[in-house]
């Protein structure tokens, strides 16, 4: 009887004996930010006092409240970005699990001080506009079918802007909150300031990726700029506009000092943008898309 069984540099999509690699390429960027680290020593719950937290006017309330939806969101973030290219890379999918999961503290949080009186969470104060209805329904039923596809024919370079808007995003929320300090005091200033501190590993990881990345390839940095364009907000679900979101900007930073803190938000990383991308000690240049694909690649791990 033959044996009809062929190797496997013989069979369809391998190289050299692989399939999801090739040999003396690493595939997979790594910066020095200890992920392992991070998902070990992930914080919980932040406890609230609700006996101690004084009256909170009426205006921070909203204000809070208009922050609590947006962290409350962090799972459509998460799977707008697992549904894309960047969801092929291990070292991130972990970061961004303990990521959602701390994000998951951060809102309860917030709602705990908003409830903290036996009152109802606060009501958006405006209503969502035609183009905020149409970018929710696009988040829960085109994005998960569009993403993939779009994403897989760009290729790793889309994992460059979508850190790099996460960064932005990170610090804009840490902005925002910090703004929200001086208004104030006793147990709900401590939990406040609990939510700025936590941020700073969040914004630490997202930049120190988008700035490997920027630095690595030219594909790499007109990608990032792509992502942050004028027309995205930060402070936007996936896009999806708030309907409170002009009057709660206007009011969390109301001083040039507020202004010029969520201004160096994004400073950094424009800052590079501007300069030519150099080389980096990671990976090599970034896997192409499908419609330029040379060598196949699986999961990043």
């Amino acid at each position: 009887m033959t044996d009809t069984r062929r190797s496997a540099p013989e069979l369809p999509g391998y190289r050299d004996g692989r399939l999801h690699s090739i040999a003396d390429r690493p595939i997979t960027l790594f910066t020095d930010f200890d992920v392992d680290a991070y998902a070990r020593n992930a914080r919980g719950r932040i406890k609230v006092a609700k006996p101690k937290v004084k009256s909170i006017p009426a205006g921070v309330r909203d204000d809070l409240a208009f922050l609590w939806r947006l962290d409350s969101a962090a799972l459509s973030e998460t799977r707008a970005l697992l549904a894309s290219w960047s969801g092929n890379e291990a070292r991130i999918t972990a970061f961004i699990a303990t990521w959602a999961y701390e994000r998951l503290w951060l809102a309860h949080a917030v709602r705990d001080l908003l409830t903290a009186d036996g009152s109802d969470l606060p009501e958006p104060l405006g209503r969502d506009s035609l183009f905020a209805k149409a970018r929710n329904y696009y988040v829960e039923h085109a994005l998960p079918i569009f993403v993939p596809v779009w994403t897989s024919v760009a290729g790793e370079s889309v994992t460059a802007g979508h850190m790099a808007r996460l960064a932005v995003q990170e610090a804009s929320l840490q902005a925002a909150y910090a703004a929200l300090l001086p208004r104030l005091g006793g147990e709900g200033r401590r939990v406040v300031q609990e939510i700025v501190d936590r941020r700073d590993e969040m914004i630490r990881f997202f930049r120190m990726e988008a700035s490997a990345r920027i630095s690595r390839s030219p594909q790499e940095a007109r990608m990032a700029k792509l992502h942050l364009l004028q027309t995205w907000r930060p402070f936007r679900v996936v896009g999806a506009p708030d309907p409170d979101e002009e009057r709660a900007l206007a009011s969390i930073f109301r001083t040039p000092l507020d202004r010029l803190r969520l201004a160096d938000a994004d400073a950094g990383l424009r800052r590079l943008l501007m300069e030519r991308p150099t080389g980096f000690w990671g990976a090599a240049t970034p896997t192409p898309g499908l419609l330029s694909r040379k060598d196949h690649s699986g999961v990043r791990s």
